[in-house]
């Protein structure tokens, strides 16, 4: 960003802001917290404390006369979203305490090898009182903690590379940075067209998922039944379709945000994005079980094995993952991040020269390249001591994983921010390591905070939307790092209330009871090895079709995505949602061709801030009736 330019640009980082960021951190954390612990935390509902917040600070500023900048709710947006994200920090600390004791963990001869450093003895004080406010915990805490800053201070440093490579350089498009820059836009600038469009989503979104969240939660907290009026998170075809598709993911995901989101993401990219969905979990999981027999390869009989006609998707997701394409989709993604560092090789020194001329300024959105590399230094200087210090004989893989990982990620991520708009990274890195250096049972090493991922491709979308809404996009940098810390504080404060109300799990939190034993279980498996998911041979050849592929259909100039397919063929996209991005964006490319595509790229992203507002509006409205109730009538755990 040239200095002319950025002198365009305004702080949003102001006394309103702070004050939004701090009811957002106070009143929404438990909201967040105890939606997690009965019915898990949906994606949408990280939209709670961002469009709660920015509905109540502007409606607040008519009324005294002081109207919230675009800068300023730039600022709100992004750091209340922080807020979501960060509520549940501290569970991971419950669920250590839960490993010592879970059916699973003692069924495999691990429970009682979960390290003190990691949790305190379930025998603890702590423990039985259900308190964080003992020293057994001081040293759990604080690995946490110096993990957590270690990371940020990584991702931080590599974020300044990333916008001057994806921004700056090569100008990638960001399709979803549009769409978050016109929702501040929209909830400041309030024109009476954008309003009407604005509040006739808000009312549908609102609505509709009211009736998916809000009625199940209202009805099990009056009656002690919910009624579920529509099924979710989707409707499941499998069974319908077993006969003919047998071990088909079939079904259609019901929260409305999931067809919307397909207006954002290039139409290359969704058809691409449905391709590798359809041919994994639809095509792949029926040939497995139809040749099983015939071929007699152990993973199709495996999955065939685990297959039964009245299985539902979630079983049959997780099943034909561990059995089948865990092992491809490493492949495949390490294959697009080969080939995302192939095509940016070219900017990559550019954009890393371009930094040496950068100083720190207020005006500037970036800092200079000494104290970026400082940063990341220090950060990995310090994970590395973190990581030797707690397991030792693993250093080349802590030198790895804090070193190394966290860049190739980095790239990956900015890369499919930029393009797709969806996060797409390599998975299971960490447990590809274990199983490889370690033994089975050795529970230590995979509880270390090894980095393995990075956020900083997402903060490079979110500095794209500070540009967008021209908000002096070290703001961003500085606002973070005041609320980060009091959104810990916070988590800590109210998931210490909610601990000492019940045990977790107890059907206190239906939630825990569900999903806790299950994850113990993955947990068990992994440390064990007693499923072994991951094949060298079939990660090699994945990789070297997807990034054969990627490289032949660039230079031939054929329509190939390379990130997109990744996306589809993911251990996190079931068809059920890739079926509602297709039919999202068809029903937007019908809508372009009949008013246009300015009318139309002006009008969606006004329609999906409203119905992201609504979607907030209706899980809050929702938890907050299941809460009050609850206190009213509350009963013995």
């Amino acid at each position: 960003m040239s200095e002319q330019n950025s002198q365009e640009f305004k702080s949003g980082l102001t006394g309103v802001s702070m004050l939004a960021i701090i009811y957002a951190a106070v009143v929404m954390t438990p909201v967040l917290i105890y939606m997690y612990l009965i019915t898990g935390l949906p994606d949408p509902a990280r939209f709670i404390p961002v469009f709660v917040s920015l509905f109540l600070f502007t409606e607040i500023g008519r009324i005294v006369g002081r109207t919230i900048s675009p800068q300023e709710a730039y600022i709100i947006y992004f750091m209340t979203e922080i807020v979501a994200f960060d509520a549940l920090y501290w569970i991971g600390l419950l669920i250590a305490v839960y490993y010592q004791q879970a059916p699973y963990t003692k069924l495999f001869g691990i429970a009682s090898k979960i390290p003190w450093w990691a949790a305190p003895s379930i025998d603890s004080w702590a423990v039985q009182m259900r308190t964080f406010l003992a020293s057994e915990w001081t040293v759990p805490i604080l690995i946490s903690l110096m993990g957590t800053v270690a990371g940020l201070l990584i991702d931080i440093g590599l974020s300044f590379i990333l916008v001057q490579l994806y921004i700056e350089k090569e100008n990638l498009p960001f399709p979803v940075a549009p769409i978050d820059a016109q929702a501040i836009l929209t909830l400041t600038e309030r024109t009476p067209e954008k309003m009407v469009l604005f509040t006739f989503a808000a009312i549908i979104g609102f609505i509709y998922e009211f009736l998916i969240y809000g009625v199940p939660r209202v009805t099990e907290a009056v009656i002690g039944v919910a009624i579920q009026v529509i099924p979710y998170p989707w409707i499941d075809l499998t069974e319908s379709f077993a006969g003919i598709l047998p071990g088909a993911l079939i079904g259609i995901a019901t929260d409305i945000s999931t067809f919307a989101v397909g207006w954002v993401i290039p139409w290359n990219s969704i058809i691409w994005l449905l391709i590798g969905s359809v041919s994994f979990y639809i095509i792949g999981n029926t040939l497995a079980i139809q040749l099983a027999d015939v071929t007699k390869i152990p993973m199709f009989l495996k999955w065939k094995a685990d297959f039964s006609p009245v299985a539902r998707i979630d079983w049959l997701w997780q099943r034909s993952l561990y059995d089948l394409w865990a092992s491809p989709f490493v492949g495949i993604t390490l294959g697009v991040g080969i080939y995302a560092f192939i095509i940016s090789a070219k900017y990559l020194k550019s954009a890393i020269e371009s930094l040496r001329h950068l100083s720190v300024s207020s005006e500037s959105a970036y800092i200079s390249l000494k104290w970026i590399f400082l940063m990341i230094g220090i950060g990995v200087a310090m994970g590395i001591a973190i990581d030797m210090y707690l397991y030792p004989s693993l250093w080349f893989v802590w030198m790895t994983t804090w070193l190394v990982l966290p860049f190739i990620q980095g790239v990956l991520l900015g890369r499919s921010y930029g393009e797709v708009g969806l996060g797409v990274q390599i998975p299971y890195v960490k447990e590809a390591f274990m199983l490889t250096f370690t033994k089975p049972g050795e529970v230590e090493p995979w509880m270390v905070p090894a980095k393995v991922s990075t956020s900083a491709g997402i903060i490079t979308h979110r500095i794209k939307v500070a540009m967008l809404t021209k908000t002096k996009p070290l703001d961003y940098y500085k606002a973070y790092a005041l609320t980060l810390p009091l959104v810990l504080v916070m988590s800590f404060v109210y998931l210490q209330v909610f601990w000492s109300m019940a045990p977790m799990p107890s059907a206190f939190y239906p939630w825990t009871s569900i999903t806790w034993p299950l994850q113990s279980l993955n947990f068990s498996l992994w440390v064990s090895r007693s499923t072994a998911i991951f094949k060298p041979d079939l990660i090699l050849t994945a990789l070297i079709i997807i990034l054969a592929a990627s490289l032949v259909s660039r230079k031939f100039n054929f329509p190939f995505s390379p990130i997109g397919f990744a996306a589809g063929a993911s251990a996190f996209l079931a068809p059920p949602f890739a079926f509602n991005y297709f039919f999202g964006a068809l029903i937007g490319k019908i809508i372009e061709r009949k008013y246009g595509k300015e009318k139309w790229e002006t009008s969606k992203a006004v329609i999906l801030a409203g119905l992201f507002a609504g979607i907030g509006l209706a899980l809050a409205v929702s938890v907050a009736i299941a809460i009050i109730t609850k206190s009213i009538w509350i009963t013995p755990y």
